[in-house]
């Protein structure tokens, strides 16, 4: 199983987490990482998508390892994470009442990421959640670097306000 989850999905976690750590030792490690926890995840869990879940963890695990990183060397590079937050604001909780706020948030933004047209959604995927540079989400869709940004700032204003409306912010 966790062979045919590399040969499938190897690529994009690669690329995911190689973003986060620039460095192909920690790349490796963490792709490992993200191989056992998915292993002794899957039983209990039932992922909706398993992509989306392989990606998660790939990225919440690189993010782990790049703070410890940092945390180690105080003074280290900073690393642009765009909207490192959002999957924070996604992330499970014990404690009960916080656990069905972020319930509502996460189903709020799906249903805000439902109602964008597909472009729109996948350039806010391929930024905020695959982590892609805007040159990178430019040339995929075959627009300008000016017309990615002006997206995603609208997009993000949208956002905002959506959340506003629903009461979430």
């Amino acid at each position: 199983a966790i062979r045919e989850t590399q040969a499938r999905y190897g690529t994009i976690c690669e690329h995911l987490i190689n973003r986060i750590l620039r460095d192909p030792q920690d790349t490796e490690e963490c792709i490992s990482d993200t191989m056992l926890h998915i292993w002794n995840a899957i039983p209990p869990a039932k992922p909706k998508s398993f992509r989306a879940f392989l990606v998660t963890v790939a990225k919440r695990l690189a993010l782990n390892r790049l703070e410890q990183r940092q945390a180690v060397k105080r003074g280290g590079t900073e690393q642009d994470v765009s909207l490192d937050t959002l999957p924070d604001v996604l992330e499970a909780s014990d404690d009960t009442a916080q656990a069905a706020e972020q319930r509502m948030l996460k189903d709020a933004f799906r249903r805000f990421l439902g109602s964008l047209p597909k472009q729109t959604r996948l350039i806010m995927i391929d930024r905020y959640w695959l982590m892609y540079s805007v040159s990178e989400i430019a040339e995929a869709h075959g627009i300008s670097k000016s017309a990615v940004k002006m997206t995603l700032l609208r997009t993000r204003k949208k956002l905002g306000e959506f959340l506003r409306e629903e009461g979430l912010l």
